[in-house]
């Protein structure tokens, strides 16, 4: 009862404002409940993560929590709440629900965004540009009455993170989504009024809503974004005060066969030859930013950091070989995804479709993997490939972590293989992952099941340096290691 309680409660919280239906927007209940019934089977189905965090019986009371919130008054976008209650509470970052083209192509005309973009810093929220009179870097106290804490915490619902994780559900509130998710909890709204503080000043002013267009423009302006922008490489590895140290920003270079793949192999292996040669024994592995990308860029990555050998996963599932619900189905790789998953994924067993062992093999550590003091650099955007990379170089005893947990999860996720569905009525297209894994790493006392990659020393950038563009956490390692 006390779960349910609970449910209801974010439920009411997102979902409680009554607004006038747009008719390219509306939908009868019996409409909502037939999309909201076909979803729940979808998942139930073809999700292997569902249960990850939560009991069945817990799942099913947030299925039919929000279910019953559907009424006469339920707007579009109060569905769509609905909706994302339970994806959000099931806990994977490969989740979305996303908005159809047409809807999206009605609603960013419509001078109804808040807009500006903010940052988010050490949990306060700050001005990311200067706008009709509010100086860059005012702190923002309440938006529309609502306390900033409770915008932050109403916004970062939206944003789809690995088991529990909270830290990864603020650090979008930053990106150009921003307006969106404000839009997700406002509704349309004509005007924004900020209370806001400069330096020691307090103040309030009222914005006039804008379109989409306008706040994405005013993003591209925001001062953050030369902080933001400081990796326009996928990967680099140079020298700081004779550390060594190496970008990695992606994992999306293409598979094995790829000639992005091989030209990353060629250059990590040039890499750690030159660190060998050099004699170079202190090495900063900087994954921040890195949301992650293609197999096996990852695994051969980690394996020029360990002396052990190892493996992706230990255990890695699906719930079905044939793509359920086909009629619903996105892509058109219906015939060639069920090959695949017949292929690799064919011992039965309990009910669920494991993986082969022959596409999970070992990997060694390769002869010029380096053996020095190692710093990793995370922040709470790696996700997938990126967080599984970081979850295993954590796992080693030679290893630092600095700066934020990650929203991708240590000891597993699901992942690899993404499907989409589109809900009849609604038009919503939900995407998610079907393969659940458990990550190759050790049991950690810092580490709980459900937390993302935590940092062995918690650095977060400052407000002194957000306003100059310095980076906090490479100078924190970059002294740490000098020290050593």
């Amino acid at each position: 009862m006390k779960h349910l309680i609970a449910i209801l409660s974010i439920t009411l919280l997102f979902s409680c404002k009554s607004e006038k239906k747009d008719p390219l927007f509306a939908m009868t209940p019996d409409q909502m409940e037939e999309d909201f019934q076909l979803f729940q089977s979808i998942y139930e189905e073809a999700n292997a993560g569902l249960y990850k965090y939560h009991k069945k019986e817990q799942v099913d009371s947030a299925f039919a929590a929000n279910k019953a919130q559907i009424t006469e008054s339920t707007s579009y976008r109060e569905f769509y709440t609905l909706l994302w209650n339970v994806i959000d509470y099931t806990g994977s970052c490969h989740n979305r629900l996303t908005y159809p083209e047409a809807v999206d192509d009605a609603l960013n005309p419509k001078n109804v965004f808040f807009p500006i973009p903010l940052k988010y810093i050490d949990g306060k929220f700050y001005t990311n540009y200067t706008y009709n009179g509010i100086a860059m870097g005012s702190e923002v106290l309440a938006i529309n009455e609502m306390s900033i804490d409770e915008v932050a915490k109403r916004c970062g619902h939206f944003i789809s993170t690995d088991g529990h994780n909270q830290t990864g559900k603020y650090t979008d509130l930053d990106s150009d989504w921003f307006a969106f998710y404000m839009y997700l909890v406002f509704g349309e709204q004509q005007q924004y009024t900020l209370q806001y503080k400069n330096k020691a000043e307090s103040t309030s002013t009222t914005l006039q809503s804008v379109d989409y267009i306008t706040f994405f423009n005013n993003y591209q302006k925001r001062h953050s974004a030369t902080y933001d922008h400081r990796i326009t490489k996928d990967y680099f590895f140079t020298y700081k005060d004779s550390i060594g140290y190496l970008n990695i920003n992606t994992f999306a270079m293409g598979g094995p066969k790829s000639e992005g793949h091989k030209k990353y192999a060629t250059f990590l292996d040039s890499v750690f030859i030159a660190i060998k040669e050099n004699h170079t024994q202190k090495l900063i592995m900087d994954v921040r930013g890195n949301g992650g990308g293609n197999d096996p860029n990852d695994l051969l990555l980690y394996s020029y950091l360990t002396d052990r050998s190892f493996r992706e996963n230990t255990t890695a599932h699906t719930l079905f070989q044939e793509v359920p619900f086909p009629d619903y189905y996105l892509d058109d790789d219906i015939d060639e995804l069920a090959k695949e998953l017949k292929e690799e994924h064919s011992v039965f067993k309990d009910g669920k479709y494991y993986q082969n062992s022959t596409f999970n093999t070992a990997w060694q550590p390769k002869p010029n993997a380096f053996t020095g003091d190692l710093v990793l650099l995370i922040d709470p955007p790696v996700a997938s490939a990126g967080s599984l990379f970081a979850s295993l170089v954590k796992s080693d005893d030679n290893t630092t972590v600095i700066g934020e947990e990650t929203l991708g999860g240590y000891y597993g996720h699901t992942g690899h293989i993404p499907v989409y569905y589109e809900l009849p009525n609604s038009k919503l297209e939900l995407k998610f992952s079907i393969v659940d894994l458990e990550q190759d790493v050790q049991q950690l006392p810092d580490e709980q099941y459900g937390d993302g990659v935590q940092p062995d020393d918690k650095v977060v950038q400052t407000y002194p340096d957000f306003l100059t563009h310095r980076d906090t956490q490479l100078e924190y390692a970059i002294k740490k290691m000098s020290l050593k």
